[in-house]
């Protein structure tokens, strides 16, 4: 799980331990936040290295657009 937190904190995101590693809060380089669990958070990096070749920006969207 730290492997994850540290991927996505490289990437610009701010990843919060709320709870022993079980409850992350996570904040997107534009200010967008969000609540996720062991299993949202590894989705989330594999998201991020699925689109390495785009910025945080632009992978924080294809995620929003995914995610609705």
């Amino acid at each position: 799980m730290q492997q994850h937190v540290q991927y996505l904190q490289s990437n610009g995101l701010e990843v919060t331990d709320m709870k022993n590693q079980e409850v992350f809060w996570v904040k997107f380089p534009t200010g967008y936040r969000i609540i996720m669990d062991q299993q949202e958070l590894a989705k989330l990096a594999q998201f991020f290295k699925l689109h390495e070749d785009k910025g945080p920006g632009v992978i924080e969207m294809l995620y929003r657009v995914k995610k609705n």
